[in-house]
């Protein structure tokens, strides 16, 4: 196999996480008498962290800093409500765990939860779990990524990061490494193959990738 390792991106990758993260930002509009937006806004302004979604999804309202701190509050004990596995991510875990490839996790959300999310769902499948914390530059910017692919003694050949979005297609880009990406998550299929010709409908197809 070409590779040796996989990374997978978290929401509208591996899990489908959209309604509890529109739960959440709807009861901080709310709480400012904010209009509560649709699981289409909320799944279009995913991907660049949660701050922008508060930002974006309030309308660029000057209230962000409080809305922030109000849908943290209520996400920290919501996270896990509706959240659930796409269909054929374990069965591709597996398969890459079965072929010797190391695999892990590489998101923007908040690291706590993305690792207690991944511990729920997919309990010691995963060599590491990274995400949002303070002081490290998020995705797009690629110098974690980098830095975390030379820790495993590899180079960027050896590495394939599968996303979900635009901000995934540029994070591979910059870190020079091969990108698959879904278009069952957060993005339309449309969306994506304007920027990348490795676009995939269903899980399953990127095991025929990767052999």
């Amino acid at each position: 196999m070409k590779y040796k390792m996989i990374i997978f991106d978290l929401d509208g990758t591996i899990l489908d996480t959209i309604t509890d993260l529109n739960n959440a930002c709807n009861y901080a509009l709310q709480k400012f008498n904010l209009e509560p937006v649709s699981l289409d806004v909320t799944r279009k302004f995913i991907g660049n962290g949660i701050k922008n979604l508060i930002y974006e999804s309030s309308n660029h309202s000057p209230l962000t800093a409080e809305l922030l701190k109000e849908f943290k509050s209520y996400y920290a004990s919501h996270f896990n409500d509706y959240t659930k596995p796409y269909k054929e991510v374990s069965e591709l875990i597996d398969y890459c765990l079965e072929h010797g490839l190391i695999v892990g996790v590489y998101s923007n959300k908040v690291e706590d939860i993305a690792v207690k999310l991944c511990d729920k769902h997919f309990p010691n499948k995963f060599a590491f779990v990274y995400g949002d914390v303070e002081g490290r530059l998020r995705k797009p910017d690629s110098s974690f990524l980098t830095a975390l692919i030379k820790q495993y003694g590899l180079t960027n050949k050896n590495v394939v990061y599968v996303g979900d979005s635009e901000v995934d297609i540029k994070t591979c880009q910059n870190a020079l490494i091969d990108g698959i990406f879904v278009s069952y998550g957060f993005r339309s299929k449309a969306e994506l193959i304007k920027l990348s010709n490795q676009v995939v409908d269903r899980p399953s197809a990127i095991i025929n990738l990767l052999k």
